[in-house]
């Protein structure tokens, strides 16, 4: 695959799989033994972790969905700048989380990522939401 498959791969899990909620794009696009290290937010050692975190967003915001605001990498690799937004569900409060994330593709799926986010200051502003 090349560069632009490899942004389209990403594209494809981002806005047809999770925001979609077809969580069988990420099943099809992601290696079995994928590993997720995470920055300021959980790890995940295993592809059904980190599907099951993803279902877990979707359960606690409505209308959860990546904003793509931009990919770029190569043959190998593949950075992407997105905005985390949904509705939570308890307090009705919109919320947003900028992420980037960085992510490894072998033989066409991705196989390994580094996410950096936030986690602490979102929980805060998800929990802040309860107190108003």
């Amino acid at each position: 695959m090349n560069a632009a498959e490899h942004r389209e791969l990403i594209r494809h899990v981002m806005e047809d799989g999770f925001n979609a909620k077809d969580l069988s794009v990420v099943y099809d696009s992601f290696h079995t033994d994928y590993k997720r290290h995470g920055h300021g937010v959980p790890s995940m050692g295993s592809l059904e972790e980190h599907v099951a975190d993803l279902k877990s967003r979707q359960a606690a915001f409505d209308e959860a969905r990546f904003e793509i605001q931009w990919i770029l990498g190569d043959e190998s690799g593949m950075s992407v700048f997105y905005i985390f937004k949904g509705r939570h569900r308890q307090t009705g409060r919109e919320v947003s989380r900028p992420s980037a994330a960085f992510f490894t593709v072998r033989n066409g799926k991705i196989s390994e990522g580094h996410v950096f986010a936030d986690g602490a200051g979102f929980a805060a502003e998800v929990e802040e939401a309860g107190s108003i």
